[in-house]
C-alpha cells in the first residue's frame, strides 16, 4: 500500500467491469437540469449511491424522444449497473427501440409509461392538486384556474384531474376557459396566466400552478399586470421552487417531496442490483401534506 501511494495507482475500471461484470455505476436519465425538481432528485439519488461506493452518469434528453433512445443506449454500451429514468411521455417504445433494457434494472419516476414494465416511482398527483384547489376553495375562492403541464404525460393529466376532482367536491362548476395546458417552465407559465388574464371580466380569483417552474412564471406575469398577491389574486404551486424563500409573498405550496423520491427510488434501485428484489410493475407514490406560505392569504 505505500507503494500504491508512492505511485497514485489506481485501479483499472475498464478491466474490472470485464472481468466480474459490473461497473459499480447507475445512470439517472432525465429531461433537463433547470427544473429544481429533477435537481434536487439527483443529488439525493447520487448521494445514496456514492455511500455504496456507486457513481452516477447523468444524462439530459432535452424534451426529445430520440435523445432518450440515444442516451439509454450509451449508458447500457457503458455496461452500468442499472438506470433511474424520468421518461418524457405516456409511450415511447422503448422495449423495442432499446432490448437490451429489458435486462437492466430499471426504475422510472415522474412519469407512468406504456411501453416500459417496471417499477415506478410517482408523487401522488390527484391528491396533492386536490389538497391545493381545496385549500383555496376554504379561503372562499369559487373562479379558480389551473395552469398546468403537457397532458400527453401522466404528471401533467393528474394534476389536471386532481384539480377537476377538487372542484367536482367543492361543488364548484367546471370552466374550461380557466384551464391552460402548457410547456413546464417559466416562460409557459407566463404566457398562460397574460393569456388568461387578458379579459378582465372572466378573471379568475385564485390559480393553481402544477409545478414550481409555471409558478414562477405565474409571479413574473403578475407582476407585468400589476396584480399583487394575495391582495387580487391568489396562488398555490404545486412543488416548492429551489428560490422560495425569496419571493415575496412565499407561495403556498406542497411540502417538499423531492428527496423521498430520490431515495425511495435509489434505495428500490440498488434492491434491484443485488438480488433482493425481483418483481416488476410495483407503483409507489409518494404523497405530502401543505406547506402554507403569504400567497394564498394564510397568515
Amino acid at each position: 500500500m505505500e507503494i500504491v501511494g508512492r505511485h497514485g495507482y489506481s485501479p483499472n475500471w475498464a478491466a474490472q467491469s470485464l472481468r466480474n461484470q459490473k461497473t459499480h455505476t447507475i445512470g439517472f436519465v432525465v429531461p433537463n437540469i433547470i427544473n429544481g425538481f429533477f435537481g434536487n432528485v439527483g443529488i439525493t439519488i447520487d448521494s445514496f449511491f456514492h455511500k455504496h461506493r456507486y457513481s452516477t452518469l447523468i444524462s439530459f434528453t432535452s424534451n426529445r424522444h430520440e435523445n432518450e433512445i440515444e442516451s439509454l443506449n450509451a449508458l447500457i454500451n457503458k455496461n452500468i449497473d442499472g438506470i433511474i429514468f424520468a421518461p418524457i411521455g405516456y409511450t415511447g417504445d422503448y422495449y423495442n427501440k432499446v432490448p437490451r433494457l429489458i435486462k437492466k434494472p430499471l426504475v422510472v419516476i415522474d412519469n407512468m409509461c406504456k411501453g416500459i414494465e417496471t417499477n415506478y416511482v410517482l408523487h401522488d398527483n390527484v391528491h396533492g392538486a386536490g389538497l391545493l384547489v381545496e385549500h383555496l376553495f376554504q379561503h372562499g375562492h369559487k373562479r379558480i384556474a389551473c395552469i398546468t403541464g403537457p397532458i400527453e404525460e401522466t404528471s401533467g393529466a393528474e394534476r389536471l384531474k386532481g384539480y377537476e376532482k377538487a372542484l367536482e367536491r367543492c361543488g364548484l362548476p367546471p370552466d374550461p376557459s380557466l384551464i391552460r395546458i402548457t410547456s413546464w417552465d417559466i416562460n409557459g407559465g407566463n404566457s398562460a396566466v397574460l393569456d388568461i388574464f387578458k379579459n378582465p371580466g372572466y378573471r379568475p380569483t385564485a390559480v393553481f400552478f402544477a409545478n414550481s417552474q409555471l409558478l414562477l412564471g405565474g409571479y413574473k406575469a403578475f407582476h407585468k399586470l400589476k396584480l399583487s398577491i394575495p391582495g387580487d389574486i391568489a396562488v398555490v404551486g404545486f412543488d416548492p421552487p429551489h428560490v422560495i424563500d425569496s419571493l415575496i409573498p412565499r407561495p403556498t405550496t406542497l411540502e417538499e417531496f423531492e428527496n423521498k423520491i430520490g431515495l425511495t427510488a435509489a434505495e428500490l434501485l440498488l434492491d434491484l442490483m443485488v438480488g433482493k428484489k425481483k418483481e416488476t410493475n410495483k407503483i409507489i407514490r409518494i404523497r405530502k401534506g401543505l406547506n402554507t406560505g403569504a400567497s394564498c392569504g394564510c397568515p
